[in-house]
């Protein structure tokens, strides 16, 4: 063997690059298993790095209990694990050569119900001081079962520094209080939180008291809080991100806004019919140090089924989020959980137009690199409010604005808007939009673009679109755009070739037909 590959940390980083491992989803497809397997028995030197990546991350607990001799398992027809008899010294040996390599756990409500209590409580006999998994970094846990409670303590510790746990469950419950207040002795060096526990204030009070203790928390996925409760759980020293849904029937007027000063990412969740509540929200609060933000404005259609949204209520929630965040903004986010089928009508949507000025509060934000805007209604803007948008921002690099949602109404914007993006946003390399597709003469220099969604755009001469966008972006070899979707009725003018247009724009883009151009 040659003498650079001896250091383990070389082969670990081989290993890695060769075989296909999902680590951001903790899992490790079954064809990179069994090549693992195949060169942990190649040679003793291999052995061990190849065990430390094949039993990084595991589902479940059947791939431990597979390791053990026939006759102390039983596996019946339909997976179910039931155990025959204790274990042997020399048997938990063979479980704990392999449960010390586990990092990363991932146990569902059916992997539970594979198991019987006798497996329940082999797994939490393990003779180790700590427990089964003694070097168990991340546990994900979905499953809100009091009567695995017990199991799920036994896995929670010192070398815990991500979580994610799914409690819901359709009765009060006594012991989620309690097992979310454990996490601060049990697992004191805890990073990363993703909780999901029910949206009732209990629930709300419950989380905010458990993690309030966790000085050392930099990351937290939870439900809904309350304003108070937020201001609290942001107030977190290590905190520096957080997600939550905002739970407007409890916000109050400031008479002075709060300042969160070291939050640097905030994922907030709003239903439709509380967006105005939400805006005094949002005024009673300044994040300075916030880098990154995401907003859902969601729709509670059992409830409001005709419900949408006014454009005037978002565009006075898109002015208090631009008060509430600092110019030092780089990434914003702002979604709408719509449904068109409950606004199509007579009037093809254009109540739901944005104006200019409903975009004009985030002109400050000149440090922006990604905007994504894909489900508004941009249609009154044209080719000239755009470049006063986009002059503002020109470090942007991703750019989604209005090209996410199938609307109907016309878009006022040209290929002239395309170029005057290109021209004040040099590091660009994703963009949508919509815009009429009609064929112009440009003098502009290219730009090395490859992925262009086009939306709803309206279309006419394919083989002149084909020969401006390659003109522009030489790199071009595929424009994604939105298929009419409404099965029942044809596209309205000027919509009517949009499938067929954009598809033979692909056609001709693709590299064997691009002489048809010349």
């Amino acid at each position: 063997m040659h003498v650079c590959l001896l250091p383990t940390e070389i082969l670990l980083h081989i290993f890695t690059i060769d075989i296909p491992i999902a680590k951001c989803y903790n899992w490790t497809p079954p064809a990179s298993c069994a090549q693992l397997a195949v060169l942990a028995r190649t040679c003793r030197k291999f052995k061990e790095p190849a065990l430390d990546i094949l039993w990084e991350h595991i589902a479940g607990f059947r791939p431990l209990i597979s390791c053990l001799p026939e006759g102390v398992i039983n596996i019946d027809r339909r997976g179910n694990l039931k155990l025959q008899r204790p274990l042997l010294a020399g048997e938990w040996g063979l479980i704990d050569q392999y449960a010390r390599r586990v990092h990363s756990l991932t146990v569902t409500g059916s992997q539970l119900d594979m198991i019987d209590n006798h497996v329940m409580h082999l797994l939490m006999s393990a003779p180790s001081p700590t427990s089964l998994f003694q070097n168990l970094r991340s546990l994900c846990w979905y499953d809100g079962r009091e009567h695995f409670f017990p199991l799920l303590c036994t896995f929670l510790g010192s070398t815990i520094t991500s979580i994610q746990v799914g409690l819901v469950s359709r009765s009060p419950s006594f012991s989620k209080p309690a097992l979310l207040a454990s996490l601060k002795s049990r697992c004191p060096s805890i990073r990363k939180i993703t909780l999901c526990v029910g949206d009732s204030a209990e629930s709300s009070n419950a989380t905010c008291q458990a993690l309030s203790g966790l000085q050392e928390l930099s990351h937290l996925h939870t439900g809904a809080l309350s304003p108070r409760d937020f201001l609290r759980l942001a107030s977190l020293p290590s905190l520096k991100s957080l997600c939550f849904t905002l739970n407007a029937q409890e916000v109050q007027s400031n008479s002075s806004p709060t300042i969160i000063p070291k939050l640097d990412e905030v994922q907030l969740t709003v239903l439709m019919q509380d967006v105005a509540v939400a805006e005094h929200f949002l005024r009673s609060v300044r994040l300075p140090s916030c880098r990154s933000a995401r907003v859902y404005i969601a729709y509670d259609l059992s409830n409001h089924p005709g419900d949408q949204y006014d454009p005037l209520h978002i565009a006075n929630f898109i002015d208090s989020l631009s008060e509430c965040l600092s110019p030092a903004l780089e990434k914003l986010h702002i979604e709408l959980g719509l449904n068109l089928r409950y606004i199509r009508g007579d009037n093809p949507n254009r109540n739901y137009v944005f104006g200019f000025s409903a975009v004009t509060p985030l002109l400050p934000f000149n440090r922006l690199k990604e905007l994504r805007l894909e489900c508004i209604c941009t249609s009154a803007i044209n080719d000239t409010l755009l470049k006063t948008l986009v002059q503002s921002w020109p470090q942007l690099e991703q750019f989604y604005f209005g090209g996410g949602t199938h609307w109907v109404v016309p878009p006022s914007m040209t290929f002239t808007a395309l170029v005057y993006l290109i021209q004040h946003c040099p590091r660009l390399h994703a963009v949508q939009m919509s815009f009429y597709a009609t064929p112009v003469d440009y003098d502009n220099d290219p730009f090395f673009l490859k992925p262009l969604s086009v939306g709803m755009s309206p279309i006419s001469d394919p083989p002149a679109v084909v020969y401006i966008l390659l003109r522009l972006l030489p790199k071009l070899g595929y424009v994604d755009f939105l298929h009419w979707s409404n099965d029942y009725a044809p596209p309205p003018p000027p919509f009517e070739h949009l499938g067929d247009g954009w598809d033979a724009v692909n056609e001709i883009l693709t590299s064997k037909n691009r002489h048809k151009l010349k």
